[in-house]
């Protein structure tokens, strides 16, 4: 064996680690973190320790696994294996704040947040607690004199000018003039003082505060990144420390902060409005990196850093928003897209940012992939210009906003000199992901791998020839093929999906007990912190609910608009091009279904604009079976209604529509609407003048968020015990078989 702190060349590393010197070079020269040598005697050596403790943060993919590997093994655990190292010494560093002390700040900052929530909005009442945390990490000596200040009055004149960096952007932007009891203010900053800020660490928090706006607000209190997609982002592209990187959207600076801590030191960002440069500039900053900001659009001319390119763009733009009215005027390399659709501006926008040799990775919804009209046209000329590089198609829930699935559009901009590529890879990573305790699918360390190490081979060894994919999740598909499919860019629609049922076969009953098992356990945990969610929410909602209620109509706060009576449409098959129809079956408890869903051909469907769908909206049935109301979400925006549905819109910004759609599916609206409904040929069905009748209580806008918020943890937790029950089934299933075939 190795002893620790023996010195290994980088040949005796791939021998240890079994893989080919040629990935262990690659190793070296994509990651900055790698360990750095020793030249002895004109040769580079590394401390076997050292990289044995980097290898345990790298998963081996499933399909480079060895038959006494399981999934999750690392390559450190291969190279301790093999003698590279022994084993205590490798133990990787703790990334994670105790758990004594995170549960102590935790509760502290929640603490904080409640007392400012009486009176401000939880967006607000997170900036103010950003602010402090900003304020606290980088001018000490002025955070020490505001909290000697008893009075608000005081506080609020010291920081007033305190600016973020060198941008003209205000530190605590308009929470004064939210609050009617200013003494909390002076509260929530003596309690943040309390806070073992050493022990912490600046970005933990910020990044724990950052989590609560996505969980709870999801795309009204920001544009989120799931840190998987980043994670995955970043290693398929892998952009190297001396490459400089590009958001044109960023957002919080998600990606930005992803690609500082992979080693970029040059990093430019355009935020759409102020609030994203204020989030960008403070999420940099909690992290210790720095990145160019400015302000602008998904223009080519009129964007930020319009005279500049980059060698990688990374973005997730916002969906679907509305262009100007002259964007025709602007130098879009292929085609101007259309102005109720951003999507294509994006993606020229990313490849016109590009140097030569450049890439990029955006993030698009998936109806770029096969959308009709303009948008075809623009993507077929980006096939043929040989711009594309892949696709990767990720499952649907990623996002905490939107149940949408996405795909990652890989885009290159060629050198002059560079040959015409032949192909384009497809990868369809539709079924990767698992559940987390919120109800969100987050795709597992060594799907990433998988991802990753498929995207690299291909990469390294496609052109010639020497490429073996995965036949059930990836393929480099011919342009000429694509041609054939009239440039449909969709995996699912060239990759060969199959099951591997040898492994499921090859497992024992009791290696699936164990499993199951281990599954439970994580579960039980998860299900406790979700109860514990549950609970707190529900305390600070007793006393908050009955103030400021009132009692309104329904059809004084919604628009209620009864669907057509018949519709010509292709059932229950999804054409590609055409429209979504949302009928009865598709709309479920919350949500509208994506299965079986109808579609309308264009030329009917731009006969039914009054009937056209935006998120925000909520649908129910008007006959069959009624009393179930389904919320209209970010990627379902133009869908149409269908016959036998009604479609309720809110209106101006008293109702929040995750409230609105939770009370109405709650038992008492049902038994009303059961009341109130009427019998034709056995049918029960309900007009739209009754249903604008349905009296809904109204509390402040802030407390409807935390109850749709704590309906949410309510479900997550429900979900979590159903699978719970489905384990111990399986469980009893297995208890025979164990004790014959163990």
């Amino acid at each position: 064996m190795t002893e620790r702190g023996q010195r290994l060349t980088l040949t005796d590393i791939a021998k240890l680690a079994q893989v080919g010197v040629s990935a262990a070079s690659n190793w070296r020269k994509r990651h900055t973190g790698f360990p750095r040598p020793t030249v002895v005697s004109g040769q580079e050596l590394f401390a076997s320790d050292e990289v044995a403790r980097w290898l345990t943060q790298r998963k081996i993919a499933r399909n480079g696994l060895q038959s006494d590997e399981v999934p999750g093994t690392t390559y450190g655990d291969r190279f301790i294996r093999n003698g590279g190292a022994p084993a205590p010494s490798v133990q990787a560093e703790p990334s994670h704040v105790p758990a004594e002390v995170r549960s102590d700040w935790t509760n502290k900052l929640w603490r904080i947040m409640d007392l400012l929530r009486s009176d401000l909005e939880l967006v607000s009442a997170v900036d103010f607690i950003m602010a402090m945390l900003y304020l606290r990490t980088t001018d000490p000596e002025l955070w020490r004199v505001v909290t000697e200040q008893r009075s608000w009055g005081a506080v609020n004149w010291m920081l007033r000018d305190v600016p973020l960096w060198e941008h003209d952007v205000a530190l605590f932007p308009t929470v004064a003039s939210d609050l009617s009891g200013e003494q909390q203010l002076v509260e929530a900053i003596r309690l943040f003082e309390e806070i073992d800020l050493d022990s912490v660490g600046s970005a933990p928090m910020f990044d724990a505060l950052l989590e609560k706006v996505n969980r709870d607000l999801g795309r009204h209190g920001g544009h989120f990144t799931p840190s998987s997609v980043v994670r995955c982002m970043l290693e398929v592209l892998d952009p190297g420390s001396t490459h400089t990187v590009y958001d044109p959207s960023c957002g919080s600076g998600e990606l930005l902060v992803a690609a500082a801590q992979h080693g970029v030191e040059s990093l430019f960002g355009q935020a759409m409005n102020v609030r994203s440069l204020r989030m960008t500039l403070l999420n940099l900053s909690m992290h210790d990196s720095e990145a160019k900001l400015r302000i602008g659009g998904p223009e080519i001319m009129r964007g930020a850093f319009a005279a500049e390119q980059f060698d990688v763009v990374l973005s997730n733009p916002p969906f679907n928003v509305t262009l100007p009215d002259d964007i025709e005027q602007d130098a879009w390399p292929f085609e101007a897209p259309t102005k109720r659709a951003a999507n294509f501006a994006w993606l020229q926008l990313a490849l016109h940012k590009l140097k030569p040799g450049g890439r990029a990775g955006v993030l698009m919804p998936n109806g770029t992939l096969f959308i009709r009209g303009v948008n075809a046209e623009i993507r077929r000329k980006m096939i043929e210009a040989g711009v594309v590089e892949g696709i990767i198609a990720f499952p649907a829930g990623l996002f905490a906003a939107t149940g949408i699935p996405v795909s990652l559009w890989l885009i290159r901009r060629p050198k002059p000199d560079a040959p015409a590529p032949s192909e384009i890879l497809l990868v369809d990573a539709t079924s990767m992901g698992v559940t987390n305790e919120r109800a969100q699918r987050v795709l597992r360390d060594d799907e990433v791998a998988k991802i990753v190490q498929e995207y690299r081979h291909w990469h390294d060894f496609g052109r010639s020839g020497n490429f073996d994919h995965s036949a059930a999740f990836a393929r480099p598909v011919s342009i000429e093929e694509i041609r054939r499919n009239d440039y449909d860019l969709q995996p699912r629609r060239y990759v060969r999906e199959e099951i591997d049922s040898r492994s499921l076969l090859a497992e024992t009953p009791s290696a699936r007990i164990e499993s199951l098992q281990r599954e439970m356990d994580g579960l039980d945990e998860r299900a406790k912190r979700t109860r514990r969610d549950v609970d707190t929410r529900l305390a600070a909602l007793h006393d908050s609910t009955a103030r400021n209620r009132r009692e309104v109509s329904l059809g004084d706060i919604c628009d209620v608009h009864s669907g057509p009576g018949t519709v010509d449409r292709e059932r229950g098959l999804a054409v590609q091009g055409w429209t979504p129809l949302v009928l009865p079956r598709n709309i479920k408890r919350g949500h509208l279904s994506h299965d079986e869903l109808d579609t309308v051909k264009p030329e009917i469907s731009a006969k039914l604009v009054n009937y056209m769908l935006r998120p925000g909206d909520i649908v129910c049935a008007r006959s069959g079976t009624l009393g179930r109301h389904g919320l209209v979400r970010e990627g379902e925006g133009g869908w149409l209604l269908g016959p036998s549905c009604m479609r309720l819109r809110p209106g101006g910004d008293e109702v929040v529509p995750e409230y609105l759609v939770h009370y109405l599916n709650s038992p008492d609206v049902h038994r009303w609407i059961t009341s109130k409904s009427r019998y034709s040929t056995a049918i029960p069905h309900i007009s739209a003048a009754t249903l604008r009748e349905l009296v809904i209580p109204l509390p402040s806008v802030v407390v409807q968020r935390e109850i749709a918020a704590t309906m949410d943890s309510i479900d997550v937790h429900i979900e979590q015990r159903e699978r719970s029950a489905s384990i111990m089934q399986s469980l009893r299933d297995l208890v025979f078989p164990s004790l014959m075939h163990p």
